[in-house]
C-alpha cells in the first residue's frame, strides 16, 4: 500500500507532490490528460509565448522556492521595468507607485488621500460574519480610495465582482492584519518591522520557459510517481485504507489528495462531501494576446495597466508582458496581455472571439493615446475560481467533513487561494498532514 495518492497532475496536485517527496514521501501523483499542468497551458507561436493563466511569480517565498530548488525550476528575476504599475481611469492613465508614495499620486483626490490617511485611527470593527471585499476596504480607507482599490484588487486577481467576494477567503492577510493590530495599515508596519534582517522583499520572476515547462519539469521530479491518461473512476474508503480505482487498475493509499476542481470532484469523493463540492462558483474569462512590431504596438515600459470604476473600459487589467518578461515575444516586437469577462462583466463573454481581440484593440488605443495595430491575435477562453460571501464559511464546513474522513485531503485554485503562492502554501499544510504519525 502507498503512503499516498493524489487524484490531479493539475498545479494544485503537482506541488503536493513535489513538496511530499522533498519530504522523503513518494506520492503517486495520477493525471486524467496526457500533460501536467491542468490550465498552464503555454501558448507558443511564432515567435511569442502567452501564459492563459498565471505568467508570473513573487519569490522568495517561503513554501513556493523551497519546492522550485529541489525540482531544479529554471527561473529569472523579471526586468526592472516590472515594477511600475498603472491604473487607467477618468480617461488617465495613472503611474502608481508603491506605498507610502501612493500619497503623491494624481489617481485619488486629497480628500481621499487624507481619509485614508486616518485609517490607523478608525474605529470601525468589522460586522458578524463575512465581508465583501467592497465593504471591507469603503469601511477602513473611505468611499473613494476604497471603491477603487476594490475593484483593482477584484479585477486583477478574480476578474471578480468587488461586492461579491468575500474579503476573508480572497484576501485573507489583509483581514488578518486589521484583526491583529485594529488597522490595516498598523498591522502592515507591524509585520513589516517584524520581517527577519537579510530576507530580501519578493519581487516578480518569470519562468524561463513558461509555466507549462514549470509543469512539466515538477513531473519529471516525481518520476514514476507521476503518470498520465489515467482518468480515476471512483475514490473509496475500504478497511481502513483509500482505494483509487480507474479503468483496469487499481491502488490503495493511506491517504488520498483530490486535487481537482469541485465539478470533478463531485464525481469522486465520498457522500458527505457531495453536496458541498456541488455547483462551486467559477467565472469564464477570455485571455487575449496582442502582438506586433513596436512600429504598430508600442507598449509603456511596466508591469501593465488595472482599470478602475471609473475607465470606460472593458478590460479587467492588460499586462504588459515584453516589458517585464524576457522571452514573451520576437526581437522587435512586443505583446500584450488582456483579461476580459469574468464576474466583473459577464456579457463580454457573449461576444466572438473576433469582436473581444478587437476590443482590446480600442481599449488599448484608449489606454495608451495611440494607435494599435497587431499582427498577432490570440483569444483563449478559460474561468477563474470565484470565492464569494460565504466562502469562507464554507470551507470551515469542508474542513469539517474531511474530518470525518481520516486521509482525505482536497487541494486546487478554488478552495483556500487562487495564486501559485497561496497552492504551496497548501501543499505544505497537506504534506505536513499527510506526513503526520496519524496519517503514517
Amino acid at each position: 500500500m502507498r503512503q499516498v495518492i493524489v487524484v490531479g497532475g493539475g498545479f494544485g496536485g503537482l506541488l503536493v507532490g513535489a513538496e511530499l517527496k522533498r519530504r522523503g514521501i513518494d506520492p503517486l501523483v495520477i493525471e486524467a490528460g496526457k500533460s501536467p499542468g491542468g490550465v498552464a497551458r503555454t501558448i507558443r507561436e511564432d515567435g511569442y509565448l502567452l501564459e492563459p493563466a498565471a505568467g508570473s511569480i513573487l519569490l522568495p517565498n517561503p513554501d513556493l522556492s523551497p519546492i522550485f530548488d529541489a525540482a531544479g525550476i529554471p527561473i529569472v528575476a523579471a526586468a526592472p521595468e516590472a515594477g511600475t504599475r498603472y491604473v487607467y481611469d477618468r480617461g488617465t492613465l495613472f503611474e502608481v507607485p508603491e506605498s507610502p508614495k501612493l500619497v503623491l499620486s494624481r489617481l485619488v483626490s486629497w480628500r481621499a488621500k487624507l481619509r485614508a490617511a486616518r485609517e490607523p485611527w478608525i474605529s470601525a470593527p468589522p460586522p458578524p460574519g463575512e465581508e465583501s471585499v467592497l465593504d471591507f476596504l469603503t469601511r477602513r480607507f473611505g468611499t473613494n480610495l476604497g471603491r477603487l482599490g476594490a475593484d483593482l484588487m477584484a479585477h486583477g486577481v478574480f476578474a471578480g465582482d468587488a461586492a461579491a467576494l468575500s474579503m476573508q477567503a480572497a484576501f485573507p492577510r489583509l483581514v488578518a492584519l486589521e484583526a491583529e493590530a485594529g488597522s490595516v495599515v498598523r498591522g502592515g508596519l507591524r509585520r513589516r518591522k517584524a520581517r527577519p534582517e537579510g530576507i530580501p522583499r519578493a519581487s516578480v520572476h518569470v519562468p524561463v520557459d513558461g509555466m507549462a515547462d514549470v509543469a512539466a519539469r515538477l513531473a519529471g521530479y516525481l518520476g514514476e510517481g507521476f503518470v498520465t491518461d489515467r482518468p480515476v473512476q471512483s475514490i473509496r474508503r475500504d478497511n481502513g485504507e483509500w482505494r483509487v480505482d480507474w479503468d483496469g487498475g487499481q491502488e490503495s493509499a493511506a491517504s488520498v489528495v483530490v486535487a481537482l476542481p469541485p465539478y470533478h470532484a463531485t464525481r469522486l469523493v465520498p457522500k458527505p462531501l457531495l453536496g458541498l463540492l456541488a455547483d462551486r462558483p467559477a467565472a469564464e474569462v477570455a485571455v487575449v494576446g496582442l502582438g506586433g512590431p513596436v512600429s504598430s504596438l508600442r507598449l509603456p515600459e511596466g508591469f501593465g495597466v488595472l482599470t478602475g470604476p471609473d475607465s470606460g473600459i472593458r478590460a479587467l487589467g492588460i499586462l504588459f508582458e515584453s516589458s517585464y518578461a524576457p522571452g514573451r515575444a520576437p526581437v522587435g516586437h512586443q505583446l500584450a496581455k488582456g483579461i476580459y469577462g469574468g464576474a466583473a462583466d459577464p456579457e463580454m463573454m457573449q461576444r466572438s472571439d473576433d469582436e473581444i481581440g478587437a476590443q482590446m484593440c480600442v481599449d488599448l488605443e484608449r489606454i495608451l493615446g495611440n494607435a494599435v495595430a497587431p499582427t498577432w491575435i490570440r483569444v483563449i477562453r478559460t474561468a477563474i475560481p470565484q470565492y464569494p460571501i460565504g466562502h469562507a464559511a464554507w470551507m470551515s464546513r469542508v474542513d469539517d467533513r474531511l474530518g470525518t474522513l481520516p486521509g482525505l485531503h482536497i487541494a486546487g485554485w478554488a478552495y483556500r487561494g487562487i495564486g501559485i503562492s497561496a497552492l504551496a502554501a497548501d501543499a505544505v499544510r497537506i504534506a505536513s498532514a499527510v506526513g503526520s504519525p496519524s496519517e503514517r
